[in-house]
């Protein structure tokens, strides 16, 4: 019963987290594999615990893509599912084994890549200010989704700071633009991906479902919160958090 707890107490959680700050993955992930469920399915699982928050996030932002923008758009989405369904596909070809070795460094990746948001979109950010994306790379971007999808079907954690730090630099988008793109695509990635899971028989429902409907619960609490809340001071609690969790389960397979 204390696992069963354990992982509903780490869905509301993420569900949170996710509407402060994003990292959410941080504690589903983790928690799934802490209580039993093998690494590839453990995986799989989060990302269905975590769907129903990237459709509320694609929802908010579905005014924000201007219809200029629309062709733009669809590429991306094309681009999106590609490397969702090679990620996807990839993981389920990877054995529990294997992807048990890889989760270290998976946290390790993303747990920088968090670390450095606040970073690459103010770099981003004053290159877009200085004029140096007036001029859109849609080749270099599409290439850029692409595999940015791939990572995300694969694992996912810190796909949103790629995003937005790609469409910044190598598209016209302004801020809030950028947000609403990554918001859509992100949706479109884990969608594909949890079919797939789903498909394969990848996902474990007997606690993913409970998990999601906490989730559910959580991002609303989340979204009350972020009014009162420091989005700054919930970043340095799930970093803390974060690099902890990685130096644990680096630590685990040294022991």
């Amino acid at each position: 019963m204390t696992p069963y707890l354990i992982l509903l107490a780490a869905a509301v959680l993420g569900g949170v987290f996710n509407a402060l700050a994003g990292g959410g993955t941080f504690l589903t992930f983790p928690a799934l594999l802490l209580a039993g469920v093998a690494p590839v399915r453990a995986n799989a699982t989060a990302s269905l615990v975590l769907l129903p928050g990237a459709f509320a996030s694609a929802w908010v932002y579905r005014d924000t893509i201007r219809s200029r923008q629309r062709k733009l758009l669809w590429w991306m989405l094309l681009a999106s599912l590609a490397g969702s369904a090679a990620g996807s596909l990839l993981l389920l070809s990877t054995s529990n084994a294997t992807f048990s070795t890889l989760v270290p460094w998976l946290l390790l990746a993303a747990t920088a890549i968090f670390s450095l948001a606040p970073w690459l979109r103010r770099m981003a950010m004053r290159k877009t200010a200085a004029g140096a994306s007036g001029h859109q790379s849609t080749g270099a971007l599409l290439v850029g989704q692409t595999i940015i999808s791939a990572y995300g079907g694969y694992f996912g954690a810190g796909m949103g700071v790629l995003m937005i730090a790609l469409y910044l630099i190598a598209t016209n988008l302004d801020v809030q633009d950028a947000a609403g793109l990554r918001l859509i695509c992100a949706c479109a990635i884990n969608t594909l991906a949890v079919a797939i899971f789903a498909v394969r028989g990848a996902i474990d429902y007997s606690v993913g479902l409970p998990m999601l409907v906490a989730g559910i619960a959580g991002g609303y609490l989340g979204a009350k919160m972020v009014r009162g809340l420091n989005e700054t001071l919930a970043r340095r609690v799930i970093l803390i958090y974060a690099w902890a969790l990685t130096a644990w389960f680096f630590g685990r397979g040294l022991w």
